[in-house]
């Protein structure tokens, strides 16, 4: 998420100076306003610039000749924060200065926060779902082996199984699962395919359910 944002400027004296920033207690190294400075060179462009202990996305608005940058977390892919660096250029492009351009800045951060809070929470709702059904998935699947080892189905039921757990299956994987002989294996799969429960990829040699 966004750590803060920081308008840089051009100093004749002292390079690349920090103009305002939002919230007052980020930490901008001068080093990396120099280094940000210097590698815009004065036109417009999106740099991304990753240090060991910093990480953040910048723009140079050639207009205003000051640079709009976003501080952002550690962990966080500069790229998915251009459209928000886009909304702060918005309001640079404003011509909004001293207080009213901190509240508008203000505005956007806490936008921006709001934004990816909910993103990250979507993302964090479908992993916990995710792993939710494949933990149902995987104790659908011991079930249904739990009842084919038990050896009380017949081989029609247990081919049935078998493809219900499995996305496809060779002949050879079916011999190695259900105890019986080959001719009546193959059988109950020729008899299985012409009522259209299972299919045979001939190409590949492989069995699997149809739905």
């Amino acid at each position: 998420m966004v750590k803060g944002v920081a308008l840089i400027a051009w100093d004749v004296v002292e390079g690349g100076v920090v103009r305002m920033k939002y919230p007052e207690d980020v930490e901008v190294p001068d080093n990396i306003v120099q280094q940000i400075q210097i590698s815009h060179n004065f036109a417009e462009s999106y740099i991304i610039t990753e240090e060991k202990n910093w990480n953040s996305i910048s723009f140079f608005n050639k207009d205003k000749e000051a640079i709009i940058m976003l501080i952002l977390e550690k962990y966080d892919d500069g790229s998915d924060y251009i459209p928000v660096l886009e909304e702060f250029n918005k309001e640079l492009e404003t011509n909004a200065e001293g207080e009213l351009l901190i509240q508008h800045l203000k505005r956007i951060y806490d936008f921006s926060l709001n934004v990816f809070r909910t993103r990250d929470e979507v993302i964090s709702k479908l992993s916990n779902e995710v792993a939710f059904l494949k933990t149902k998935e995987y104790d659908i699947q011991r079930k249904f082996e739990k009842i084919i080892e038990a050896n009380n189905l017949n081989v029609k039921s247990k081919v049935q199984f078998l493809l219900a757990t499995n996305d496809y299956l060779s002949l050879k994987d079916l011999q190695k699962s259900i105890n019986t002989s080959p001719s009546w294996l193959l059988k109950v799969l020729s008899t299985l395919t012409k009522e259209g429960i299972i299919e045979l990829n001939k190409k590949k040699k492989i069995y699997f359910l149809k739905f």
